[in-house]
Parts: C-alpha cells; structure tokens; sequence
C-alpha cells in the first residue's frame, strides 16, 4: 500500500523484485472496498428465524 502525496492510496505486488501496481490511486473509502473485494468473501451469517422468514415470504409468491 502506498498513499501519495495528494492523499489517494495505491495498492502495489512484489513480483520477482519488480514492484506492480494493482488498480488505481483511490480516495480511503473507495480503497478500503477494492481491497475487501480483493480477498475471499465471507458468506452472509443467517438465522433460523431469517432462514423461515424467508421461506414463508418464498410459499406466498
């Protein structure tokens, strides 16, 4: 990560020596989203309560 000099962050790759940009200069929040995308995403936690809910509102249709 590398935050320049008009305060936009840069996310960079060490590849074999060689330094790789990864996307483009971005405000904080913008970056802080492209990196969560950027790794393995966690399912949604539902309840059993959420689970029936939603199964109800499926039988109505």
């Amino acid at each position: 990560m590398v935050v320049t000099s008009g305060g936009f962050f840069k996310l960079r790759e060490l590849v074999a020596g060689e330094c790789k940009e990864i996307g483009e200069p971005l405000d904080l929040e913008s970056f802080v989203r492209f990196v969560d995308a950027q790794g393995p995403q966690k399912a949604p936690r539902i309840s059993k309560y959420d689970a029936a809910f939603a199964k109800q509102l499926v039988k109505k249709s």
